[in-house]
């Protein structure tokens, strides 16, 4: 916290110091007699009243009595990596060959930048350690892996106050180019095979363990974390555990039995035990390469050469729908309700645009099912297949059912106008509206998410994370990365360009 009244005092200082100290200048508008400004300066009083006031307002909102710490003590059941002790079990579990994917993850090892960024940080160290590119920027001209990045499948604004769930851990891994095998605590294996995994890649730098457990297991503070596991002494069946949260714990080796015993604890915000799993870089075929769509794309009525970027075909459903989401949330009876009550919106906003307009197509290189190579039709595939079992789909299928032809929802998305007729049937009988409607809601760039507010778009993301979490594919989870940044992108152009407008013409809001 800013020590204001240190500050202050050093500012007062330093500005009536200002106000003696001789000029050496000579241009006509700076008069000096005998080291001493003239009356224009006397505004300096006022500068410091105004620094003053801000500072009292600062110091009026911060809290008085929020408690502070200088890290914790490691309970008897931890030993610090760097105490003699943990010196030895180093030496001994290297000697052992149990310390090869040590290194490569402690080049990488970095602090969580927020108490609830455990998940998103240890994520950052595999990702950055496995030499995953994350095909973006991070900061100057260098990609690389870092927290803010990993928004594919919970908002950063959500995690800052939540943190993330195994499932979402799971997802995020995917939706970031690497292969998981996740195993819950409860639900299958045992702790023998347990033991055997933490064996086998404490031996291995080419993929990693990563454990969710309870701190209240092993008597620490706190409650969920992840970690990822940074070596074993198989004489001591002590783990080594990389703590991210280094302003709490530092790095240190624990019980294996005791971390088994803690990834049995239940999460509080998902009923669900915890558990381990295991990451390693994914390999890509030629139709799977990052960053490239399978099988939709937004469609030319978003085109940056246009004033508005959107067409005016589109723009009255967008706009819409951005109101929606900003509008309060009405109270719904259960989770059904809640998706009829977004669908049916959803086909409100569409009813503003035009029939011949579409927010997505699909790309143009796809004809027919029948004409894809094996490995594209696998895609494809897997796609439709992961699509159709979002609870989302669901809702969209039976709202058309209800309605019919007399709704509007197929301007969100259908089969691209350039196929024949032939090609066209034939991926008609794959491809749906229902289908366009869902990867529209997966894709969607929704607002930071505020944990205590009750507008639409809160909810939707809620049930967006939550269905991304129990049934999200790799290769859906993809596709709809690739598409969120390409709304995100033509989104803010489009508010860069509305402002370049209202100032050109002198506009005022």
């Amino acid at each position: 916290m800013w020590k204001w009244n240190g500050f202050l005092r050093k500012f007062t200082t330093y500005v009536h110091k200002s106000r003696c100290r001789p000029l050496k200048t000579s241009h006509p508008g700076f008069r000096c007699n005998s080291g001493v400004l003239d009356d224009s300066f006397k505004t300096a009083p006022l500068v410091v009243e105004k620094v003053q006031d801000i500072a009292n307002k600062i110091m009026t909102d911060v809290p008085q009595n929020v408690p502070q710490f200088y890290r914790r003590v490691l309970p008897e059941t931890c030993i610090s990596f760097y105490s003699e002790e943990g010196k030895k079990i180093f030496r001994e579990a290297l000697d052992s060959g149990h310390m090869e994917c040590y290194f490569k993850l402690a080049a990488q090892f970095r602090t969580q930048d927020e108490p609830a960024f455990c998940g998103l940080t240890t994520l950052v160290i595999a990702l950055n350690a496995l030499e995953v590119d994350p095909g973006e920027v991070w900061k100057g001209p260098w990609r690389w892996y870092h927290e803010r990045m990993l928004d594919c499948c919970v908002p950063i604004s959500l995690v800052e106050h939540e943190g993330i769930t195994f499932n979402q851990f799971v997802c995020l891994a995917d939706c970031n180019s690497l292969d998981t095998q996740a195993t819950k605590s409860g639900t299958g294996g045992t702790l023998e095979q347990f033991r055997e995994t933490v064996i086998e890649y404490s031996k291995r730098d080419d993929a990693f363990l990563i454990l969710s457990y309870s701190r209240k297991t092993v008597n620490q503070t706190g409650d969920g974390h992840f970690s990822p596991v940074g070596g074993y002494h198989p004489g001591k069946d002590l783990i080594l555990i990389l703590d991210t949260a280094r302003f709490k714990y530092p790095p240190h080796w624990i019980s294996l039995e005791l971390l088994w015993e803690a990834m049995h604890a239940l999460d509080n915000s998902t009923g669900e035990p915890r558990g381990f799993l295991t990451v390693r870089k994914k390999v890509f075929s030629e139709t799977e390469q990052k960053g490239i769509l399978a099988l939709f794309k937004i469609s030319p009525s978003f085109d940056i050469a246009m004033m508005n970027v959107l067409s005016p075909g589109i723009s009255p459903i967008i706009s819409r729908w951005q109101d929606w989401l900003l509008a309060e949330n009405p109270e719904q009876e259960n989770e059904e309700k809640k998706m009829e009550y977004i669908v049916k919106s959803l086909n409100d906003c569409a009813g503003a645009g035009k029939d011949d307009e579409t927010v997505l197509v699909t790309q143009i290189d796809v004809k027919c099912v029948g004409d894809l190579s094996k490995a594209h039709l696998c895609v494809v595939h897997q796609l439709l297949s992961s699509i159709e079992k979002n609870p989302f789909y669901k809702a969209v299928t039976e709202f058309i059912n209800q309605h019919g032809k007399d709704h509007h929802l197929d301007r969100l998305g259908r089969i691209t106008s350039n196929l024949s007729e032939s090609q066209e049937k034939c991926l008609t009988e794959k491809l749906t509206t229902a289908h366009f409607v869902v990867m529209f809601l997966l894709s969607w760039p929704y607002e930071d998410c505020d944990p205590k507010a009750q507008r639409n778009s809160d909810s939707l993301v809620r049930l967006v994370i939550k269905y991304k979490s129990e049934s999200c594919s790799s290769i859906l989870g993809g596709e709809s990365n690739v598409l969120r940044k390409q709304f995100s992108s033509l989104l803010r152009l489009q508010q860069e360009k509305a402002g370049r407008k209202k100032k050109k013409c002198g506009c005022k809001t």
